[in-house]
């Protein structure tokens, strides 16, 4: 056999579709596995929560009631 022979032959082959429908699907497969073997995680950002914060407490209200003393006696 020599090159004019083989070359209708190897036309045949690479236009069959059975060997290209093959090929497409051995190309997909190994990108896939190409795609697996490289993939990284996104790192996780951090979110910012927003903290509620305490109410500051009140300041301590001084009562004047009755204006007087307060020791505790009795007033008449």
């Amino acid at each position: 056999m020599n090159t004019h022979d083989i070359l209708p032959v190897i036309k045949i082959v690479l236009t069959d579709k059975r060997v290209i429908i093959t090929a497409i699907v051995v190309f997909l497969f190994m990108n896939f596995c190409s795609y697996v073997v490289r993939y990284r995680k996104k790192p996780k950002s951090a979110a910012v929560k927003k903290s509620i914060a305490a109410p500051a407490p009140a300041p301590a209200e001084e009562s004047s009631e009755g204006g007087g003393d307060d020791a505790g006696g009795d007033e008449e």
